[in-house]
């Protein structure tokens, strides 16, 4: 038993006299072999000072719970096999690939001409997935006065929410809604036509009828006032895209590059 309490002992003695190293203003939290978790580190991600001690702790064993598997691994070679060396490699060109093409996209932006053009021009883009409705639902005074309001409502068209009165007690507006957010009165909003009130029906101590006031059919597009700042973003990202594309073109014409057919042929026969 005392042989075991050593490295304990040792243990707790290393994390102690790691716990001042590293300068003042970017101290060492921890270290596991040659790898130092300094506080400027755990600062980048944004959170770290707002965290309470308990979970700073617990992200910093986090860290050491990861940097003692790397550490392992590194000392069994895992980084030398070749397969590993390969996606290792990837992952770094991908990486640099990224960062250079941000780069070199940073300074690109869109007029209000070029995001009308792209609106104009892909309109599948901004086309509505379902029915979309506007909707006012009409809590009637009394069972009397409902029958009173629903009968000439019918033979109109009504496009506007209609107002309080002797008549009615109450008016909800529901705009730009695909399915009913509400329980009463139960309908299927795809049999009422655009303009006409849905009879009458109790909803606890009242009556209510539903009317749809505007409504944009699946698949038209929706107006530009309406999605303007997605429009930016896609057109944006598409000037992007072909920026890149040319950008790529133009470099590959700088530079000596050689093809060979013949050993991309052979390469298909085994």
């Amino acid at each position: 038993m005392r042989f075991l309490l050593l490295p304990t002992l040792l243990l707790t003695m290393g994390l102690v006299a790691c716990k001042v190293s590293g300068s003042a203003s970017d101290p060492t939290l921890a270290r596991v072999e040659n790898s130092e978790l300094k506080l400027s580190e755990m600062q980048a991600e944004g959170v770290w000072d707002s965290l309470s001690i308990e979970e700073r702790t617990s992200r910093v064993d986090h860290w050491i719970s990861r940097e003692s598997v790397y550490e392992r691994a590194l000392e069994d070679r895992v980084d030398e096999r070749p397969e590993i060396k390969r996606l290792i490699e990837d992952a770094k060109k991908k990486i640099i690939l990224g960062a250079y093409f941000a780069q070199v996209t940073d300074t690109i932006s869109v007029s209000e001409m070029e995001v009308a053009a792209y609106y104009d021009a892909h309109p599948e883009n901004f086309a509505l997935e379902s029915d979309v409705y506007d909707l006012a639902v009409v809590t009637y005074m009394s069972g009397t006065t409902a029958w009173q309001y629903y009968g000439p409502a019918t033979r109109k068209v009504i496009t506007q929410a209609p107002s309080k009165s002797w008549l009615v007690r109450e008016v909800e507006t529901f705009d730009s809604v695909t399915v009913a957010p509400f329980d009463c009165p139960s309908v299927e909003l795809g049999t009422l036509a655009v303009g006409k009130i849905s009879p009458p029906k109790t909803c606890g101590k009242h009556l209510k009828s539903v009317i749809v006031l505007a409504k944009q059919d699946s698949g038209s597009v929706r107006p530009f006032t309406d999605v303007a700042e997605l429009a930016q973003v896609l057109a944006a990202n598409s000037k992007r895209k072909e920026f890149i594309a040319n950008f790529k073109d133009d470099i590959k014409k700088r530079q000596a590059i050689f093809v060979y057919p013949e050993e991309i042929a052979k390469s298909a026969t085994h």
